[in-house]
């Protein structure tokens, strides 16, 4: 596993980690709280599956999603004198800064960062998600970790749902998608290399011929099906509603994880279909998908 502190850009945030894992590491309770949604879940069962990796002290605080109640309305969490509050927070703006690591109570936000790309190496601004926060702290908690090592590679997931690429590019989306295929974590596949085509794709696709690629496309060899998805795309890229950034990520980039045989973005595609709109079945839910993640890697088994 290849570390991602070692990732250009992050090396401010990785000094940070480190000092929030050193208080997570004195035997108090830690306090894993957070929105029960899904960006906010990626990032606490990192910290969940390393604190299970140390064998240390914790307990999970799920409160309603953000959807049901906003911030201004949440009451913040009493704690006991034995105990350290990790509170992971998806915000649409991103922090200059980072959070401060010293006391008993760590939040994880959305953080400006700055990385590297290109031949040219240019320097990009984008915004780290709070589940990359939860990662580095992860990692230093538990660098050769079992579980830190099963649900790392769904912190890309928690990048992808930040937005950015609704508007045009985001560099660390990119940067953690190309560091998580080299390490050998997924791949990054083509529609035409997952065995299961999406239930939902983008609006502009070919209706009709996506109707007939479903019901032969298991039959379909791999020729056979990049070329049919390549005439089903075509409209959509004239199409407004998904910028050209995603699009490309949905067709020609697909996170697989190995073993499993739907990729991420279809895994989050079907969990959306079984949400609940009562909130405390939806924090129940969101429980459950953090013993999955933790246990099998997967948010959903293939039907």
């Amino acid at each position: 596993m290849s570390p991602l502190t070692s990732i250009d850009g992050l090396s401010e945030a990785a000094a940070w980690a480190s000092d929030v894992a050193n208080t997570l590491s004195t035997g108090r309770t830690v306090v894993l709280d957070g929105a029960a949604d899904l960006n906010v879940m990626l990032g606490l069962v990192q910290l969940e599956a390393a604190l299970l990796d140390r064998g240390l002290p914790y307990r999970r605080a799920l409160t309603p999603s953000m959807h049901v109640l906003p911030a201004s309305e949440r009451v913040p969490l009493d704690l006991g004198v034995n105990e350290v509050h990790c509170s992971v927070v998806e915000e649409t703006d991103a922090h200059p800064a980072m959070p401060d690591a010293d006391g008993p109570v760590h939040r994880f936000v959305p953080l400006a960062a700055t990385v590297e790309l290109g031949r040219e190496q240019r320097p990009r601004i984008g915004t780290v998600s709070p589940a990359l926060l939860c990662a580095l702290v992860a990692e230093h908690l538990a660098p050769a970790g079992t579980r830190v090592r099963r649900v790392r590679p769904w912190v890309l997931l928690a990048q992808w749902g930040r937005g950015a690429l609704d508007g045009a590019y985001d560099p660390w989306y990119t940067v953690l998608r190309d560091h998580l295929c080299q390490e050998g974590a997924m791949r990054a596949v083509s529609l035409a290399e997952v065995d299961t085509l999406p239930s939902t794709l983008p609006d502009g696709f070919s209706v009709s011929l996506l109707k007939r690629l479903r019901r032969a496309w298991s039959q379909m060899d791999h020729t056979a099906r990049a070329r049919g998805f390549s005439e089903a795309v075509l409209p959509a890229l004239r199409h407004a509603s998904m910028a050209s950034a995603r699009l490309e990520e949905v067709v020609w980039h697909r996170p697989m994880l190995p073993g499993q045989t739907l990729d991420m973005l279809e895994q989050v595609a079907v969990m959306g279909q079984t949400s609940h709109a009562d909130h405390e079945e939806n924090q129940l839910m969101m429980s459950r998908k953090m013993d999955a993640l933790l246990t099998t890697g997967a948010l959903v088994e293939p039907a």
